[in-house]
């Protein structure tokens, strides 16, 4: 249901009651079982406590019910019916003043509604949206609800406006995470019939109204914003959480709620997300010169600093496609609970070095990461290959937030001295592995020295050529154990269990080698690499995979999809189905390997599933089949299309992944040309899908390593000042 109404809307309920004995006591009272009337309006500081939307006055901002119905659930134990104590009631608005209500009515008209019990004093717990309360009970005199407010928060529909006389683009939040409650007591001797029970609705939840300013000149396209707890232990301001909602000891009319955070504390609860893409017109949202952007952020409140739930350090970080993403820190001392807290955000600024990663939790387990991939990292047109998979360096890969290669690499014979050398269609470049692993290290060591933590994924595969398959796997390790012991290298050179983390592999490369069969392992040694075996396009279930010995105990199991030849139309007789797929085959295994990964979150707590997504390749078409006289016989000419993949495979990507609200990482996802550069990657979405993949890092609560086993977490950030107009950049 689409809603406007947010807190402080004047509610009047009209229930229907029966006719009853009259009392000594008043004219006209109450009795048990007799349905409850309510009447509800806010304190006199209203204005001070509403969280708005609309235009603002010198008292606050205008809220209204919505046109279709609202729903408020009203909870009291002292009630003879319903059993359990807790009736859903419809607020329908008042057409000329949709503050008030016109009508309220039972939601579920067959069941009863709240009625008078045997005791005199009632006390009534109310909260909004009545969909939220999971469960209600009273104890020590209060009311308890368990409530949610997810890490993604959804932007419910976008629309153009002004703000303060500025051209806007208002994101607005789903209204179901805009929580309110109110408490009050009432004696059933001191209430004549028809009196309404009061009910004074106060906010719940703290809200930041963030307004982001566009750039200078030109217009950037924003994908998502970020709210984030940069420091302290067991920072929650999302998930579920309990509220005792209680009045002030000295009955007086002020009513307290007492929030903590329940559920699993081993997620990742000190962020939130909110995507900027408009699912209606499956865009994200561009923001020009001289306009804004305003969205709202729902933070469970915090009352008390001994209580779990507190907010800290606040950062706000904004992603674009343009370029590193922006931060700002904020003066947390300034953010009010209850309140609307108004956070007016620099000028947007092009450019920078998309060090992603280090914005993340680093207790996150390294399986619970999505990273952007490179398919065949090294396919350049540079470097001549037939079918030119990418077209920028790994360097700019890197800094435009690429984080997984592809490397293809056959032994070579260089003057009796073997080599590891990267191969193209099967010819070898002068460039050797150690080469395109230093390229690697050398972005890691300006993040390291920029007091940044990122971290790269390299999987090598084997392409035929001096030797044995075995002997390529020999030379492979002796290589990576050289790289290893050698520093500059960054190769990571621990233990890799499910239970590593982020911070573990901090500013390293993880290996991993495909075997094409079992005799290229047999009788080898070990390197710090992952090792799995290729078999065919998909296997259902994965498979084994072990770490540092390809003959040890599997730590992991690798669930892939990797087809690369995809046929445009359906297979002919001479079609090699254990190596292509179809266009249609090819689109159900990226959905498929998508689903897994939500079904492992959801069913597996080890964590020790590794997800490999491969959305590259090329369309095959077979143009025309002709007899050639050499060598003789009858032949299908036909050509390579991986530009036409790459756009079809990329915004179904993106369209899967940005409709999806299921909390799941996504594992290493490959695409062809993998920039966001302008003449690349941008002709075929790879800079949509590269932001889509990082932003999921920040949009789910991901599972991380218990402040028990990890120690404090410390801050991830260097905050050099806070001026107001400045990104924390540029302090």
């Amino acid at each position: 249901m689409k809603k406007n109404i947010l807190f402080g809307a004047i509610i009047i309920f009209f229930l229907a009651g029966c006719s009853v004995e009259t009392l000594d006591v008043v004219e006209n009272p109450v009795q048990s079982g007799e349905e409850i009337m309510f009447g509800t309006s806010l304190q006199d500081d209203a204005a001070d406590t509403k969280t708005v939307y609309g235009d603002r006055t010198s008292t606050g901002i205008p809220v209204y019910w919505s046109p279709e119905g609202d729903e408020v659930a009203i909870f009291c134990l002292q009630s003879s019916q319903p059993a359990s104590h807790l009736v859903n009631y419809k607020v329908m608005p008042d057409a000329d003043k949709p503050s008030v209500s016109a009508s309220v009515t039972k939601v579920d008209s067959e069941e009863a509604g709240l009625q008078w019990g045997q005791s005199d004093e009632h006390r009534f717990y109310a909260f909004y949206p009545a969909s939220a309360v999971k469960g209600t009970e009273e104890e020590d005199e209060t009311g308890k609800i368990t409530a949610n407010i997810p890490v993604t928060q959804m932007v419910d529909s976008w629309t153009r406006g002004t703000l303060n006389g500025v051209n806007t683009i208002f994101g607005l939040p789903n209204m179901d995470y805009a929580y309110m409650y109110a408490f009050t007591s009432q004696k059933k001797s001191e209430t004549p019939q028809g009196t309404p029970i009061d009910l004074h609705f106060k906010n719940l939840v703290t809200v930041l109204d963030i307004t982001l300013q566009g750039p200078e000149s030109g217009s950037m396209v924003v994908t998502n914003i970020n709210v984030n707890a940069i420091d302290g232990k067991n920072v929650i301001l999302t998930g579920d959480f309990t509220c005792n909602i209680r009045a002030a000891e000295d009955n007086s009319s002020e009513v307290t709620a007492i929030c903590e955070a329940a559920g699993d504390l081993n997620e990742v609860r000190n962020r939130i997300s909110i995507p900027c893409y408009d699912r209606q017109t499956n865009e994200f949202i561009t923001l020009n010169a001289g306009e804004q952007l305003n969205v709202k952020a729902y933070i469970i409140p915090d009352d008390d600093e001994s209580h779990i739930i507190q907010p800290r350090t606040l950062q706000i970080s904004v992603s674009t496609l343009n370029g590193a993403a922006k931060t700002k820190t904020l003066q947390t001392a300034q953010i009010v609970p209850h309140k609307v807290n108004r956070v007016i955000l620099p000028k947007l600024t092009l450019g920078g070095t998309n060090y992603w990663q280090s914005d993340l939790d680093p207790d996150i387990y390294v399986t619970e990461l999505s990273l952007p991939g490179s398919k065949m990292s090294m396919m350049t047109g540079e470097n001549g290959a037939s079918i030119v998979y990418q077209n920028e360096t790994i360097d700019q890969q890197l800094q435009d937030g690429v984080r997984a290669f592809i490397f293809q690499t056959q032994r070579y014979s260089s003057w009796g001295d073997y080599q590891m050398r990267i191969a193209v269609d099967g010819n070898v470049l002068p460039m050797t592995l150690q080469d395109a692993l230093s390229q690697i290290a050398s972005f890691l060591n300006t993040s390291e020295s920029v007091g940044r933590h990122e971290v790269a994924f390299v999987l090598v595969t084997y392409a035929s050529g001096n030797g044995s398959g075995k002997q390529w796997m020999e030379l492979l390790q002796e290589i990576i154990n050289d790289c290893a012991d050698n520093p500059a290298y960054r190769i990571y050179n621990g233990d890799l269990t499910p239970n590593t983390t982020l911070g573990d592999v901090s500013n390293k490369i993880i290996m991993k080698a495909n075997y094409n069969d079992t005799g290229m392992i047999s009788g080898v040694g070990s390197a710090p690499m992952l090792y799995t075996i290729w078999e065919t396009p998909y296997v259902e279930g994965g498979l084994p995979m072990t770490w540092s010995n390809p003959n040890g105990s599997p730590a992991f199991t690798w669930l892939y999809q990797e087809v690369t030849t995809v046929l445009d139309t359906d297979r002919n007789e001479n079609s090699d189905a254990e190596r292509q797929a179809t266009k249609a085959e090819k689109r159900q295994y990226i959905e498929t390997i998508f689903n897994e990964s939500m079904e492992a979150y959801k069913n597996n707590e080890d964590h020790d599933t590794w997800f490999m997504n491969d959305l590259g390749g090329y369309y095959y078409y077979e143009d025309n089949y002709h007899y050639q006289y050499w060598p003789p016989g009858f032949v299908w000419d036909s050509h390579e299309d991986p530009q036409g993949l790459a756009n079809d495979m990329n915004n179904l990507g993106v369209e899967l992944l940005q409709n999806r609200t299921e909390t799941a990482g996504l594992g290493i996802i490959y695409m062809n040309y993998a920039d966001k550069q302008s003449d690349s990657g941008a002709l075929y979405q790879s800079d949509w899908l590269i932001q889509t993949i990082i932003d999921n890092n920040f949009k789910f609560s991901l599972r991380k390593k218990s402040d028990a086993a990890s120690g404090t977490q410390q801050s991830r950030v260097s905050v050099k000042g806070n001026k107001a107009d400045r990104w924390d950049s540029e302090n």
